[in-house]
């Protein structure tokens, strides 16, 4: 009886040689994707990629009702995902992103791992905003009765008929950003107020003297 054993024909075995390296080099191209976005999106807290030149100092006697006034950096729309060089930390003007569902961003208190940054919220101050800064230091955030005294301030800031009629309660936001010189910071368009302690009061004030009063864009979500 004859052998019925199978043969294998060159164009056989190139074809089954072929899928392997078809499959690992679709791997190889998606993984390449994956990191290329991860470093355009940035490596650290904050989802968008930036550099400060320096960061901003505290000025004997600044207060609520006089507070930092910093250069104004313009309002330029430039591509998510873009790195921007800002001259001065926290930039309270200045180039961002400008896609839905990334700048501006919604209202609320971002926790440290959340990725968000300059290029999304200075979108938010161009249109009336008040941002809250908190720093962490090697890792260490506030302590927990700062944070939560942080996320007490957004969720019971001022209201205004913008607000309102963007659906919003206030127009008031938190977020970590690292290149302070101070623990906190409460920001409006060009105008800063650098924080030692945060204090609910203290950024009370701020909102109801600052929200919306210097912005480009006042009445826009």
């Amino acid at each position: 009886m004859g052998s019925s054993r199978s043969r294998i024909t060159p164009d056989s075995s190139r074809r089954s040689i072929g899928r392997p390296l078809l499959v690992a080099a679709v791997v190889v191209v998606a993984a390449v994707a994956i990191l290329a976005f991860a470093l355009l999106s940035g490596g650290g807290p904050s989802g968008t990629s930036y550099t400060c030149e320096e960061r901003l100092q505290p000025q004997p006697g600044a207060s609520v009702a006089n507070p930092i006034v910093t250069p104004n950096l313009g309002n330029n729309h430039v591509r998510t995902g873009s790195s921007i060089d800002y001259p001065v930390c926290p930039p309270a003007s200045g180039p961002h992103y400008n896609e839905r569902g990334v700048a501006p961003i919604p209202p609320r208190f971002y926790a440290a791992d959340a990725r968000v940054g300059p290029a999304n919220w200075i979108h938010n101050l161009e249109h009336g905003f008040v941002v809250a800064l908190y720093r962490c230091v090697d890792g260490v955030c506030p302590s927990d009765d700062d944070l939560s005294e942080l996320r007490s301030f957004v969720l019971n800031g001022p209201s205004t008929p913008s607000a309102a009629a963007c659906g919003y309660q206030s127009k008031v936001l938190a977020a970590r950003f690292d290149e302070l010189s101070t623990p906190f910071a409460l920001l409006a368009w060009d105008r800063v107020l650098l924080l030692d302690e945060f204090d609910g009061a203290v950024a009370q004030d701020f909102a109801r003297r600052w929200i919306e009063t210097t912005a480009r864009e006042p009445n826009a979500c």
